[in-house]
Parts: structure tokens; C-alpha cells; sequence
């Protein structure tokens, strides 16, 4: 999946990859969530890690925004130790009800686009208007926290739902 060099594209690509993971989701049922998806993840873990990463995307941009320089990708991980952190996540998340998490993955996707928006065409494509964003534009930054992350979620949940033998599972 490239990375869009347009805000239109950008702004495209999230809205279709998470409506696209949304259908998903609703298609299925609540019962979803416990279905397992990838390595030990449940489909509700997988969302609690997808959402970890569109809620923290939006803050590194915003910290950026006001000047100042997040730490990415946490404090007390590199980015060698995104197993190590998602694993955190995952902890962390298993006492939120799905719902819970659905919904702040909806609410973080509308927060993402409204920060497309409120971005100009150089804070957005451009390197080097952030310092904490490398040799990247943001869009690259967004794109991979937000887009790419949505694709591999919705084809883990198609064969967790493939392969529990039931396309509904309430």
C-alpha cells in the first residue's frame, strides 16, 4: 500500500480502509471479539492495538503542532520493541469492554482526519516540518499508524471469522 502524496488521498485512504474494517466488524457481531485473530491477540486485542496507535499518531502530531518533540513510539520503547510494546497494549487494554474500544477507534479515526485538516499541505507532506518525524512527512507518519494498520486488522478479522466457521457471531 503506498503512501499518499496528496492530502485527498490521505484523507481517502483512511476513511475507506476504516469504513472498510467498520463493515467488517458490524458484519460480524459483538461475538467477534473473542475470536482469535493473530499470535495470542483475540480481534478485540488486535482493535485495542490499532487504537493505541491512531489515539498516539494524533498526540505525536499534536505535540508537534505545539512545538514540542513526543516521544515515540512510548517512554521505555524503541521502536526495536514494538512487539515488547504492543504486547503492553494488549495488557493494559483486556479489562475495556469491546465496545469501549470500537468506539475510541471511531472517535481516534475522526480525530486523525480533523488533524489532516487542520494541517496545511506542507505540515503534511513536506520533510522536516516536524523534527520528531525524521526524514518523513506526516502523512507518511499518519498513514502507516492509521491505514496500514486498518488493512491488516480487517484481513485479520476476515479469518478469524473464516475461520471460526460462522460469518455472523453474535
Amino acid at each position: 500500500m503506498p503512501i499518499p502524496t496528496s492530502r485527498e488521498d490521505l484523507v481517502d485512504s483512511v476513511t475507506s480502509t476504516f469504513a472498510k474494517l467498520e463493515t467488517e466488524l458490524d458484519r460480524a457481531g459483538p461475538g467477534v471479539a473473542k475470536l482469535h485473530a493473530v499470535d495470542d491477540w483475540t480481534v478485540k486485542d488486535l482493535l485495542a492495538v490499532r487504537l493505541w496507535w491512531t489515539e498516539h499518531v494524533a498526540q505525536w502530531v499534536e505535540a508537534g503542532r505545539r512545538g514540542s518533540k513526543p516521544v515515540t513510539p512510548a517512554r521505555g520503547f524503541g521502536w526495536s520493541e514494538t512487539p515488547r510494546l504492543n504486547a503492553d497494549i494488549v495488557r493494559k487494554a483486556r479489562g475495556l469492554p469491546y465496545t469501549t474500544i470500537r468506539n475510541r477507534l471511531k472517535r481516534g479515526s475522526k480525530r486523525v482526519l480533523r488533524l489532516i485538516d487542520a494541517l496545511d499541505d506542507a505540515q503534511l507532506l513536506e520533510v522536516g516540518v516536524f523534527p520528531w518525524a525524521g526524514n518523513y512527512p506526516i502523512a507518511r507518519w499518519i498513514s502507516i499508524n492509521t491505514t496500514r494498520q486498518y488493512t491488516t486488522a480487517r484481513g485479520f478479522v476476515r479469518k478469524a471469522v473464516r475461520e471460526s466457521g460462522a460469518g455472523d457471531v453474535r
